[in-house]
């Protein structure tokens, strides 16, 4: 009797649309299943009529399904420091804000389909949707995993559309997709034409244009080392292995200019030397000179650096020839929530007692760019490459290529590594460079351009991969404009909900 009354309130539109999501990410990564997994939310919103509220719950249940299946790796790094009751809870407050914004998409929805007609259907449905993800990546709980362009990836002449308008465009024109679809199912017939030739105008033009702009990229190929030391988030945490878990990376670069020699760069991963090891470890900066020294390679590496009374979470560059690293350095900027940074901390941290502090990081201001043998390049944190900023601002301070230093094993094997390799994809598309995330566990990966991958270590194993690299890069739109797209999506918005489209077509999309 439940089940013929799930059926008949059309909850199963709303729960199919989260199935289609969860088979479109990892790790079934079924990526064209995203363009269709939104339809049958709206004709949720079409069986309920005129109800903008019933709409809401629809789609807070279709968003609540997929981010608990999405989040669920979140509970992972909370079981490292509390009892696992704190990383459940940590998920379901992150599933249930996330569902919001699906929520408020799906009552939008239903206001276009009772008030407005195709065109405004058209343009405002996938508007809100761009909208609505940029909202989600604001404030404390702001995080972007789960956007639906992501889904993308591994698609690489769908993904350049992201080149040209950034990824608000690559998930306007999978939305806008949609909506035709649902037009069609309408019988609309000769109406349609409009708006499917506008996506056809901005899918093509998104696809055939970035390959136009100017490229460019080294006459002499780098040599980079990539280092993944896979040591358990346990040992991480242990600060009396603090020293050994520094030497680890330090026998691995040993290794790797003895069997690789000659090499470039040598790149470690986030937080590898801990501000414990400086302090207590006064051969720290000898050791690292010496090793830059002797393979004539220099070294970005993660490290916590501490200054006066402020810690962060930085990126250090240590040059063959210097008895120290740069005083240039890169401080993480977007910090995570509840970890990094966190309200009220010093509350928190004595209510649940924890051997570490949480929220004790300070954030960056700047973003710096290095130089190599004639070439420049940048750096970011974990977290960051979620977010389009960071590595937009590299680019236009003329980074030829970008590294995403992280330690993942705090997730393990989960679908968030996953996730987060996808996001430095999407980062090398927008921008027009490579973009190389190197990890503690994995995934150590290497994305072109293109968004092609080009390098990938094993997953949780110890050792290093050879990068050979011209650092070639490209202009794109999006670098020159930035988020431009969102601006569009923000008048197409507002040209919807008002009577620009006149009321010829009104009302004609409910049968």
């Amino acid at each position: 009797m439940k089940l013929l009354n799930f059926y008949r309130k059309g909850y199963y539109l709303p729960f199919l649309s989260a199935i289609l999501l969860i088979i479109s990410f990892p790790r079934c990564n079924f990526g064209f299943v995203a363009w269709f997994s939104l339809l049958p939310l709206f004709f949720y919103c079409l069986k309920k009529k005129a109800s903008w509220k019933q709409c809401f719950w629809g789609g807070a249940l279709a968003g609540l399904l997929f981010f608990l299946y999405l989040h669920a790796y979140m509970s992972l790094s909370v079981n490292f420091l509390l009892p696992p009751l704190y990383g459940c809870l940590v998920v379901i407050i992150a599933s249930v804000y996330s569902s919001f914004f699906f929520a408020l998409f799906a009552a939008g929805f239903s206001l276009l389909l009772k008030k407005g007609n195709l065109y405004s259907l058209s343009l405002g449905a996938p508007s809100l949707w761009v909208l609505l993800e940029k909202l989600r990546s604001f404030g404390l709980l702001g995080h972007t995993g789960g956007f639906l362009g992501y889904s993308q990836v591994g698609y690489s002449l769908i993904m350049q559309n992201a080149a040209l308008y950034g990824y608000w465009g690559l998930a306007f024109l999978m939305v806008l997709f949609q909506v035709i679809v649902f037009l069609a199912w309408q019988k609309t017939g000769q109406k349609l034409i409009l708006p499917s030739a506008l996506f056809i105008l901005l899918f093509l033009c998104g696809m055939l244009l970035p390959p136009l702009f100017p490229e460019a990229e080294r006459e002499e190929p780098l040599r980079l080392a990539l280092f993944q030391g896979n040591i358990p988030q346990e040992e991480i945490l242990d600060q009396t292995l603090a020293n050994r878990n520094f030497r680890r990376y330090l026998d691995l670069s040993k290794k790797a200019a003895l069997q690789e020699s000659p090499l470039d760069l040598m790149v470690w991963p986030e937080t590898v030397l801990s501000s414990r090891v400086i302090k207590n470890n006064p051969t720290v900066k000898d050791q690292l000179a010496g090793l830059a020294q002797k393979t004539g390679a220099a070294i970005f590496f993660g490290a916590i650096y501490k200054e006066n009374t402020n810690i962060y979470n930085s990126i250090l560059f240590q040059t063959p020839g210097k008895a120290s690293w740069e005083t240039a350095r890169y401080d993480k900027i977007r910090l995570v929530p509840l970890a990094e940074y966190f309200p009220f901390s010093a509350f928190i941290n004595e209510f649940l007692k924890l051997n570490i502090s949480l929220g004790k990081y300070t954030p960056g201001a700047e973003t710096p760019v290095f130089s190599l043998k004639g070439s420049t390049f940048g750096g970011i944190v974990c977290f960051e490459s979620y977010f389009p900023r960071p590595a937009l601002d590299l680019a236009r301070k003329g980074a030829e290529h970008i590294f995403v230093l992280t330690n993942n094993a705090w997730f393990l094997d989960s679908i968030g590594l996953d996730q987060h390799a996808r996001a430095a994809a999407v980062r090398a598309v927008e921008t027009g460079v490579g973009v190389t995330q190197v990890a503690n566990t994995g995934y150590t990966i290497s994305f072109n351009y293109h968004g092609n991958e080009v390098l990938r270590m094993p997953l949780q194993q110890e050792g290093f991969a050879i990068l050979e690299t011209t650092f070639p890069f490209r202009l794109t739109l999006y670098r020159l404009l930035g988020d431009y797209f969102l601006y569009l999506c923000f008048f197409f918005l507002l040209l919807s909900a008002g009577p620009a489209f006149g009321s010829s077509s009104r009302n004609t999309l409910r049968r």
